[in-house]
Formats: C-alpha cells, structure tokens, sequence
C-alpha cells in the first residue's frame, strides 16, 4: 500500500467532491464533516469510522476504509432523523 501524506489525500477529497453520487438516491455526496462523523461513531457498529460522504439530503453516509469509498448499498450508514427542538 502507498502511504500518501495526509495534507494530499485531503486535497484529492477536495478536487473529486461533487463527482461521487450516491447509489441509491442519485443524490450528489460530500465529505462528512467533523461533528458528523463524531454523531456517525456513536453507533455502535461504527465507532472506528475513520471518514464517510454523505447525501445532499444527508440521510445516508458510505463509509471510507483505508483511503477508499464503500459506495454500495450494503454498506450505506442510514442517519436517523431527529426532530427538530425549535417550533
């Protein structure tokens, strides 16, 4: 495996944004953002979630392992709605 510095993986996320659709919705995917993924590791299946896109409606996340995306419907993360507190 090549180990690519962090600081480029992080711009080659940047460029590719907006290329990934997800599989299931047609939805365009960004990048997850630190309080996402910090909400997406309080399920208990996915506490070790090193990074993840997520839906323009945000309401599936796919995982990335090792560097690559898992965008198959298998492993979609669905993310709960919650209501909102405000009238």
């Amino acid at each position: 495996m090549i180990d690519y510095p962090q600081d480029q993986m992080s711009d080659s996320n940047t460029a590719i944004q907006g290329n990934f659709i997800c599989p299931q919705t047609r939805q365009t995917l960004r990048e997850a953002t630190d309080g996402e993924l910090a909400a997406l590791r309080k399920i208990p299946t996915h506490t070790a979630l090193e990074a993840a896109w997520i839906s323009t409606d945000s309401s599936v996340a796919y995982p990335i392992k090792n560097g690559i995306p898992l965008l198959i419907p298998s492993a979609a993360i669905a993310i709960p709605k919650f209501p909102s507190s405000t009238p």
